[in-house]
């Protein structure tokens, strides 16, 4: 999709002197619109400029792994990020990035060193041939614990207490996750936006805000409790990943072996989402450009209406997918072109919004992978179709809906 989009763009162009109308958002938020030329170029693929990275000499190796914003990664997302980081070197240099560097970066992160601590054999899950095995019933762990803040804080959610209940090497499972949310907390702490979330529910006086809140809490539960799977996933099959073996069983096997995992999401979240607290539009202002002296269109309008590519449809923009206005200033590190990177700290997996293609490189010697040093893999788990202009990302949107992704167009 993103090959047909650079041709969309190219074509356009050749209409409007070599020039393409983008939107791009200030860092307070605001739009504007206005003219970018255009060569052949100037407009890549992310492929294209990860290619190029190679051609120049990178050791960086690139992979899509699209996953829906503010949703859990798919099992087979799972499978894809172990198989490609499983198989290579302990010192390979692991970089994730979504749009913001936020949510979907985070959990590529948190799945990226559970991976790598995994291989090294430090899970903190006990070695006995039993752990992923369900059990009817089972274990010490009381129906109803408190539904204290603290216990809120520790993630204690009675869909949570279920899964590791009956699942050997869950309480274990459950802890080493907490661990490696917390390391990777710097830009968004899974447990507490979870709580963030059922706090909003509770005390939010508009229905729906309260309704809107109430669908992340679910999604970002499924997403803590997915992860708590994967743990005792990844430490049941440790001998046939660490020897690179072919023979494990996948991610999304292990699971559909075990169906009673599923029954519980379904009845004690994605059922009674309220049980599993605890307790039984305006259109974005846009600035329009100056009227064009040359016979372009001056007003986006106008150009998204004529619009009729494959991908570049009509009512269709390119809006800028670079935002510098969301570096967190809590981060200690800043690199020019790709707002909050981060690093895990004492392991090689690291965090970054969407950059642009000298961020690329910006990121890659920053970590101390030049050319010709320790080799790197990017993982995108944008979703939508990005193209690059001049150095810097677009992605598709509806020209009314400038600030929502476009569910319909997924890579």
């Amino acid at each position: 999709m993103e090959a047909r989009l650079k041709e969309d763009i190219v074509m356009e162009a050749a209409r409007y002197g070599n020039k393409i109308l983008v939107t791009d958002e200030l860092p307070d938020g605001q739009m504007v619109d206005q003219w970018e030329p255009v060569s052949s170029d100037s407009v890549k693929t992310p492929l294209d400029v990860y290619e190029e990275l190679q051609v120049e000499g990178y050791l960086v190796d690139y992979e899509r792994v699209p996953v829906t914003d503010e949703k859990s990664p798919k099992e087979q997302d799972f499978d894809i990020l172990v198989d490609k980081i499983s198989q290579a070197d302990i010192n390979t240099e692991v970089i994730f990035n979504c749009q913001m560097g936020r949510g979907r970066t985070t959990t590529g992160m948190v799945i990226a060193t559970l991976v790598y601590l995994n291989r090294i054999g430090a899970s903190g899950i006990p070695r006995t041939n039993s752990i992923g095995r369900v059990f009817d019933s089972g274990s010490n762990i009381p129906e109803h614990l408190p539904n204290s803040e603290e216990a809120v804080r520790r993630g204690e959610y009675v869909v949570i207490r279920s899964l590791i209940r009956v699942l050997e090497g869950g309480v274990e499972g459950k802890r080493q996750v907490d661990k490696v949310i917390d390391k990777c907390a710097s830009m968004q702490n899974l447990r507490e936006a979870i709580a963030t979330y059922r706090n909003s529910i509770l005390h939010q006086p508009d229905e729906m805000k309260r309704e809107a809140s109430l669908s992340f809490f679910v999604e970002y539960l499924e997403r803590y409790y997915f992860l708590i799977c994967f743990a005792v996933y990844i430490h049941s099959e440790r001998a046939a990943l660490r020897s690179s073996s072919f023979g494990h069983s996948s991610f999304v096997d292990w699971m559909k072996a075990r169906p009673e995992l599923y029954s519980i999401i379904r009845r004690l979240l994605r059922r009674d989402p309220m049980g599993a607290l605890g307790y039984a539009s305006l259109k974005p202002s846009v600035m329009k450009i100056a009227e064009s002296a040359d016979g372009r269109p001056h007003e986006m309008d106008v150009v998204a209406a004529l619009r009729n590519g494959q991908v570049l449809g009509s009512q269709t923009v390119l809006k800028s997918d670079h935002c510098p206005g969301c570096q967190n200033p809590s981060l200690p590190d800043r690199v020019e072109g790709a707002p909050n990177f981060r690093q895990v700290p004492g392991f090689s997996v690291y965090g970054v919004a969407n950059p642009t293609i000298d961020g690329i490189r910006s990121v890659i010697r920053r970590i101390g992978n030049s050319k010709g040093c320790c080799p790197v893999f990017w993982h995108n788990m944008r979703e939508e179709p990005v193209i690059y202009i001049n150095g810097k990302p677009f992605v598709l949107r509806e020209v009314e809906r400038p600030y929502k992704n476009m569910l319909e167009y997924t890579v």
